[in-house]
């Protein structure tokens, strides 16, 4: 049956010519539709290497000294890290908070970016990573609980840092960078070459900056001792963003509420929370433009799609149409309905077949000039198979409802009345 078909379209080629070529135009600009539809949410649901439910960002200030309950300098008793450490303490005391840890401009979904230039001290195969600088997250130990980060092999991070001092954790993606195929834990690296450097205490799992971007190297400075001190007093304790992960999910008045019930356990000498923000809720903000041209891409592609559904579902409806004798002639011959609606489907996914070498010559050149996004998502085989694949099954389903609603018709006829179309 294949061979006979093919015998007809070649006999027929003036006409179907013209509905090859709408069919390679179309297949085409599908395939690219898809290519950039799959890197899309292939990149948005990769994971993101942290954990934001139920996480909380407690706004932090310092009373001026016109302010009720301010205290002088002379008699303020603790430091401004250890009045930090209390605010923590306290926070974590209640027994509906899971963790709370402070960073410095390293909150997931803040405007905090940070880089710095960091190198291992040891001697490796690398020969570029001088020159380089890497984002780094300033954190304290318990970051890594409150957002739920693990290490490559999903062990949790924070239980690696026990006993290391001014511990250094690398992401997947910085120790590959570094040091190729061997473990980075227990080695050293150093910050703009100064010193000895500190130690590797772990390697996490790829980092990703937000739910539209790849993962890159970079790495968390952890906070603990002499180096917390530094950094608070060289920002200011307000300047720090204590981050809580409550045990439990909470609506806006819970939140209220919890405030309230803590009190004056919110202060700590004249460090004290004024305010608290999800992190969920930063998110939405600092990714609404990102969501907005996202919404306008798809709207797009769901406007395109449309037309390419009418288009090929009306050119195959009408070339049905145009031989409802032939189909009439077949059913005067003995042809059941069944055969028919086989041969006319089978005709049409034939013509449809051909355009196939030329989209993925097509592919391949778009490819070959760098024209895909090859840095959210590298070219692979299963990439070309599922944009490839699923582009021909969709015209595939639209050629097969062209086809068979006009068949279904010309069909039920009399074969008499059929073949005065003849």
């Amino acid at each position: 049956m294949i061979k006979q078909i093919i015998k007809m379209l070649w006999f027929q080629k003036r006409s179907n010519g013209w509905i090859f070529i709408e069919l390679l135009l179309v297949f085409g600009a599908l395939v690219t539709i898809l290519d950039a539809l799959l890197v899309d949410a292939y990149t948005y649901f990769s994971p993101l290497g942290y954990n934001i439910e139920n996480t909380y960002q407690l706004k932090l200030a310092k009373l001026n000294n016109k302010a009720p309950g301010y205290v002088p300098d002379s008699l303020v008793s603790l430091s401004e890290t250890e009045s930090l450490l209390k605010l923590m303490e306290n926070i974590r005391q209640n027994p509906e908070v899971e963790e709370v840890c402070a960073t410095f401009f390293s909150c997931p979904y803040s405007f905090g970016n940070s880089w710095t230039s960091i190198t291992p001290t040891e001697e490796t195969d690398t020969t570029k990573v001088n020159e380089q600088s890497f984002q780094v997250r300033r954190v304290t130990p318990e970051y890594f609980k409150v957002f739920s980060v693990l290490d490559k092999e999903g062990k949790a991070v924070m239980p690696q840092l026990n006993g290391v001092q001014d511990a250094v954790v690398l992401s997947a993606d910085l120790e590959k960078q570094f040091y190729n195929n061997q473990s980075a834990k227990g080695k050293r690296v150093s910050f703009s070459g100064q010193g000895n450097g500190n130690q590797v205490a772990a390697v996490c799992q790829p980092i990703r900056p937000s739910d539209y971007e790849i993962s890159a190297p970079c790495f968390y400075q952890v906070l603990t001792g002499k180096t917390l001190e530094e950094y608070v007093n060289y920002f200011g304790a307000q300047q720090a963003e204590l981050c809580v992960r409550m045990k439990h999910s909470k609506t806006k008045e819970d939140i209220n509420h919890f405030l309230e019930e803590m009190g004056d356990r919110l202060n700590a000498s004249n460090l004290y929370v004024y305010g608290v923000k999800k992190i969920e809720d930063q998110r939405s903000q600092l990714l609404s433009y990102r969501e907005r041209n996202m919404k306008i891409k798809f709207s797009l592609m769901a406007f395109l799609l449309i037309n390419v559904f009418f288009g090929i579902v009306g050119t195959f409806w009408l070339w049905t149409e145009n031989r409802r004798g032939e189909i009439g002639l077949r059913m005067a011959i003995g042809s059941s309905k069944y055969s028919l609606y086989k041969y006319m489907n089978l005709e049409g996914i034939c013509l449809f077949s051909f355009t196939l070498p030329f989209i993925i010559l097509f592919m391949l050149n778009m490819a070959y000039f760098d024209i895909m996004d090859t840095i959210r998502l590298p070219l692979s085989l299963w990439r070309f198979c599922i944009t490839i694949g699923s582009a021909w099954l969709l015209l595939a389903g639209m050629i097969t409802l062209g086809i068979w609603i006009p068949a279904r018709k010309a069909t039920n006829l009399a074969p008499a009345e059929a073949l005065h179309y003849e």
